[in-house]
Order: structure tokens, then sequence, then C-alpha cells
């Protein structure tokens, strides 16, 4: 079966659906699925039986603030699987396909990936398992190795990062000091914001050896290669062996630090805040990353008679923004007492030295609306150019009211960031973007959050 074919069978709602279920244990894997199936001989898995066990609703809910969540798998217990109770079943894998009464195995297509969080509930006539979602993998700390004496975890450096400290890691007349866990493009150090220090770097392993001590505060500039929002997205989906599906950010100079322990979460979610961008991973375990941007073209239209009867509804109004202040260039480590050098002679230099966030403001006259919010945002961005760019363009998707509207609609499988136009009385063709989406495979109905 060819994509296209399948995507005309996706279409058409009416048509029956087969949902099969791989449950992976300590002692193998097990086969279920919503009605009986059997693989065929001609297979790459030949002749496998899928026992009807599994109960029709899983519904697999994804948004754009990372978070998906899944039903939880039921089974149905009729004395034959009782003793699967004793089994080692969390943090395995399960994996749902979805396809046809009748089709070749080999056509079902994966609908979603997930782990067993373990059996939630057992009684007479069922089993329930809790399926959670992979995205979880990016809540491990990221290992960057310990500094010596218990002082912490070796820095994390992403790109273009700004005066950040310097740890020592030797002892008596060795002045060496790391500053980075991966290999850096350059590494500057500076004495009280000044580089005009005697040194040795070595920048691919992340350190350098001062050839005498200083008298004032030792800071570093380091230049490491993730230093665009799509090469620091790519980096954490490698890190935590993820396939990126989509990765569509600008292509700015940017920068992150990190000095204590961090997760991949956290990293993707500091990418994001300042560049006005989402982060998800998809039901089949793929990262996705974009900025929001208002929709010029639909990708899907929503008719009214799509939608179930009343049962679309405002959830949510976002007020317009009457300013922004747009935080970029960290200065990871502000100094109190700047060289001589640099306080006569740059003045401009000392001053950011001295403060940890340098700033990009913009104000817009919103008469229609008395309270419109003054807003500020942290980002990654190194340049006042880039920031001011960041800045106006968030400022102009702000500066209307936006809205979040509910709607339950027969509709074939769409997804999170896609634009659709809603031709509904209440919305009146506008078109907005989709940031959530819930729904079962063996269901017609879909739930979706359209911002609009």
């Amino acid at each position: 079966m060819t994509e296209a074919q399948y995507a005309n069978w996706l279409a058409d709602l009416s048509a029956p659906r087969i949902v099969l279920c791989e449950l992976d244990y300590a002692g193998g894997t097990e086969y279920v699925s919503t009605h009986p199936f059997i693989s065929k001989p001609t297979d790459s898995a030949p002749n496998r039986i899928y026992d009807d066990l599994l109960v029709d609703a899983i519904d697999i809910e994804t948004r754009i603030d990372g978070l998906i969540s899944f039903g939880e798998i039921t089974l149905v217990d009729d004395g034959e699987i009782s003793h699967w109770v004793d089994r080692a079943w969390q943090g395995h894998g399960i994996r749902l396909y979805l396809g046809g009464p009748g089709w070749s195995r080999d056509d079902f297509r994966l609908h979603a990936v997930g782990i067993n969080g373990g059996i939630t509930s057992a009684r007479r006539g069922e089993i329930t398992f809790e399926m959670t979602d992979q995205s979880a993998v990016f809540d491990e700390p990221i290992d960057t190795g310990s500094l010596p004496d218990d002082a912490g975890p070796v820095p994390l450096a992403l790109g273009s990062v700004y005066n950040a400290p310097a740890y020592r890691t030797s002892d008596g007349t060795q002045y060496e000091y790391k500053a980075s866990f991966l290999p850096c493009l350059s590494l500057t150090p500076k004495e009280g914001g000044s580089s005009a220090v005697t040194v040795t770097n070595h920048p691919t392993e992340g350190r350098f050896v001062l050839d005498a001590p200083v008298a004032l505060e030792l800071t570093v500039d380091i230049d490491e290669q993730h230093n665009t929002p799509t090469k620091i997205a790519q980096w954490v989906a490698d890190y935590y062996g993820k396939e990126v599906a989509d990765i569509n950010l600008p292509d700015v100079l940017v920068g992150l630090y990190y000095n204590s322990e961090v997760t991949g979460r956290q990293v993707l979610d500091a990418l994001c805040a300042g560049l006005g961008a989402y982060w998800y991973l998809s039901a089949l375990d793929q990262l996705i990353v974009r900025q929001h941007a208002i929709p010029a073209v639909a990708d899907v239209t929503l008719f009214d008679d799509d939608i179930e009867y009343d049962q679309i509804s405002l959830s949510e109004t976002q007020s317009p923004w009457a300013s922004l202040v747009l935080n970029w260039g960290r200065n990871y480590s502000p100094i109190s007492q700047v060289a001589g050098v640099i306080e006569d002679d740059n003045a401009t230099e000392a001053a950011r030295l001295k403060r940890e966030w340098s700033e990009s403001k913009a104000e817009q006259s919103l008469p229609d609306y008395p309270l419109a919010e003054d807003v500020t945002r942290d980002s990654c961005i190194a340049h006042l150019l880039d920031a001011e760019t960041e800045r106006n363009r968030l400022l102009a998707i702000r500066s209307v009211r936006r809205d979040v509207y509910a709607i339950d609609a027969f509709m074939p499988v769409v997804e999170v960031g896609q634009s659709i136009a809603v031709d509904h009385p209440r919305l009146a063709g506008r078109l907005g973007r989709i940031i959530s989406v819930s729904r079962s495979p063996t269901r017609g109905i879909t739930s979706i959050e359209v911002w609009v």
C-alpha cells in the first residue's frame, strides 16, 4: 500500500479500523488488537496472531507545549491473561499500529510509540496499563562529568556564550581552568573583563591554562559550534537518541550555558522561550521544533458540517502586548570590579560586564486594548539586530487579541502546528493554527484546539 493510498483510507471516516498493540516486557512481547487479526504468510512477521483483547478507546493527545499524553491501554481478561499481572512491564516499550481488516500486516502504519508505565489496575474482566510518552527521556540530566573536589558538573556551553565563569581544576602552581564540557572553537579568558591575560588555550578540550594567577575576577567568552537554534535542537535530539522530524527556526547566533545539572527539556524550553517557538515529541517519537507564526495559507479546512453539534467553544483569550522587553546577550557572570583599561576606554563594554542582560524594548499603540500587557521575555539570542528582529516579529503577532477555540469534529488525522481555516459563524473562516490534537484511532471524532 502506498502512502497516498493509506492517506485516502485515513480520510474515509467510515472505513473500519484495527489497532494492533505490541507490549514488551522483561520476558518478550505480547501481541493484542481491537479485533481478531493474523498476519499473512507473506508478511515480514508471518502468521503472527494478535489476540482481540484490546479495548477500542486509546486517546492520544499531542500539544505544542511539549507534552503528549496517552489514554490507558485496557485489555479484556477472561482469565486467560491474569498471570500477566506478575510480569515486569514498567519501562518497556509499547507500539501501536493502525490499519484495516483483511490487510497485510506490512501495510499497517506505526501510529504511536510509548513507554509502559506499568499496570494501574487489575480486576475481574480487565487489566489496565499506563502508557506514557517518550519525552520523559528529556527529563534525564545531561551527563557532563564532574569538576574536581565535588565542585559540581562540568559546565555545558552551547553556541556563543558571553562572560561565563571559569573553574580551576589544578592545584599549587598550576593554573588550569575548565570552561566547557563540549569541544569549543575558541576560548577567550578575561580578567576583570579584559582579555589581556597570558594564556595557553586548549579549546577542543574546553580548557585553558594561565601563566600566572589573576587579581580580578576570571571569566571566559566561549565560542562553541552549536551556535544556531537548529544546531542546538539537533544536538539535544542526538544526545538522547531521538529522530528529528522537523526543525524550523531562524538562523541567528545564540548561546546557552549551564553550570549546574540540566536536562534536555530545560535546554529546549530555554531555546524556544525567547524565539516564540515550541517543541514536542510526536506520537511516533520524533522531535519537532518550530517558530510560532501567523498562518497565511490553510493546510486544512474545517467546515461547519464537520463539527459535532454544539462542540465549538472559546476556551481562552490572550491579551495583546502593549510593549515587549526582549532580553538578549546574557552575561553569565556579572562582575563588580572591571579592569581599568575597559572602564576607561570602553564604557559600553564595562556596563555590559556589570549587568546580567542586555535589553531590546519596543512599544505599540493599542487604543482598543487599554489593558494590553507589558511583557518581558528572556532569549538565547546573542546579537542586538537579531534581538530587534525577533522582538518586532513577536509584537506583530501579539498586536491583537488572540483566542483559543476547542472543537470536536469529524475529521481525518491532523497534526499539531498545521494551519487551519474554520468555516463556522464563530470564526468566519479565520485562519488559525492547531495547538493540540486529541483523538482515538478507532473513533471518528477528533478534539482540537485552534489558536487564532
